[in-house]
């Protein structure tokens, strides 16, 4: 199993899976590749290629570029890729950790998008910015963010509920971490459980 093509821009790697019924992008956490830890990456865009027919764009993360670069990079290659697609497709975005915490805090940007998941964001790390960029979040966005009972940030988690913003909704995984270390296959099923 690969990838149906890959592309480098601007220090930003991409692995994409085509299918014609709409797009899922997909943001690493901190230093993350497009493969990741036993393949979880490409596991999970081959599922939805092939159970939805979806394209999946996974970005990597580098260290070395600055969040909002990081962000805007990935999501001008999506909008490119869109480009060339049928008008009207649906448009996910799927963000593990600090991939995750871009879309809490840029989201609102990209009005392309209609569904966020965020999984397992880092809340201690400027969470002012990512509390900003949610209360900008256009109420026709869903957003749901994800935390395993055993990640870092589950003990913060709470905060979310007083943004008290219908369309931004917490949910809680049991016995899984940071990085689902545990729960590979519930991983690779979250965006199929909570976006389509």
């Amino acid at each position: 199993m690969e990838y149906d093509a890959f592309l480098s821009f601007h220090g930003v790697n991409f692995g994409l899976m085509e299918g014609a019924n709409g797009l899922l992008i997909v943001k690493t956490g901190s230093g993350g590749t497009i493969y990741g830890r036993e393949n979880k990456y490409l596991t999970l865009a081959s599922r939805i290629t092939e159970h939805h027919k979806f394209s999946v764009m996974v970005s990597n993360n580098p260290l070395e570029l600055a969040p909002e670069e990081n962000m805007s990079i990935t999501m001008f290659v999506a909008s490119d890729y869109l480009s060339s697609q049928n008008v009207g497709i649906p448009i996910f975005y799927f963000g593990v950790s600090k991939g995750g915490q871009y879309g809490a805090m840029y989201g609102y940007r990209y009005p392309f998008v209609q569904k966020w998941l965020l999984l397992n964001l880092p809340i201690t790390i400027n969470w002012h910015k990512s509390r900003a960029g949610l209360m900008k979040m256009p109420p026709k966005q869903e957003v749901t963010m994800i935390f395993g009972e055993h990640d870092p940030s589950y003990a913060y988690a709470e905060l979310i509920d007083f943004l008290r913003k219908e369309n931004v909704k917490r949910v809680t995984v049991p016995v899984a971490d940071h990085n689902f270390s545990n729960a590979i296959d519930e991983f690779i099923r979250l965006p199929e459980q909570f976006l389509f």
